[in-house]
């Protein structure tokens, strides 16, 4: 059962879409959630990248979330301002510190879902930058990959433990730090230029209706 939990998760985005498509793509819907003037818009897009990292096989947690943004709220709170809505003894309740906080709120999480939904492992950067993004997220993957081997009771041995297996540094061990080769990625197909369509048409058509 612990190599079920651990074992990698299929990407059901990655035989639809382009790797680079799906880059841009993410790149439109973080601009909506950031630029739309509504919360409504924003939590819409939020719920769009939570599905979407979740088709693509990354494990969120929507409670964790949601108390990240309780959390926003909070200390926006603490700087009141527009209007009073309530009192907490002398201390105001105001309707733009608790907005503010929210849209903040969903915008954080928002970030966090479309980013993990979008940016897929395939993906090719040009140019050294390039090369060290993928580098980079192979590196990340095989992190969390291994992060259910992490022991409370013994942290930092079960985190050394996971570094010398994925980065050995004893004599004789093989090299790290090579990337793997891949063939060319299919191109996009008829129903990923659907998704990529419609969901983009449905977030800035809402966003400019709410505005």
């Amino acid at each position: 059962m612990a190599k079920a939990r651990n074992s990698k998760r299929l990407d059901r985005l990655d035989v639809l879409l382009h790797p680079t498509l799906r880059f841009l793509w993410g790149l439109v819907l973080l601009g909506v959630l950031v630029l739309a003037p509504r919360w409504e818009t924003r939590a819409a897009v939020m719920l769009l990248g939570g599905v979407l990292a979740t088709l693509s096989g990354k494990r969120i947690s929507f409670s964790y979330f949601l108390i990240l943004a309780g959390t926003v709220v909070v200390f926006h709170a603490l700087a009141p301002f527009g209007k009073v809505l309530f009192l907490l003894g002398s201390f105001p309740l105001t309707e733009g510190a608790l907005l503010g906080g929210w849209k903040n709120g969903l915008t954080m999480a928002g970030l966090v879902f479309v980013s993990l939904g979008t940016i897929s492992r395939q993906l090719r950067l040009p140019g050294r930058f390039g090369e060290l993004w993928a580098l980079t997220f192979s590196w990340y993957e095989q992190l969390m990959e291994s992060k259910g081997r992490v022991h409370p009771r013994a942290i930092l041995l079960s985190i050394d433990r996971i570094l010398e297996t994925h980065y050995p540094t004893l004599p004789g061990s093989p090299p790290v730090g090579t990337q793997e080769h891949r063939p060319p990625h299919a191109p996009t197909t008829a129903p990923g230029w659907f998704l990529v369509f419609l969901s983009t048409l449905a977030a800035v058509t809402l966003a400019v209706g709410l505005r």
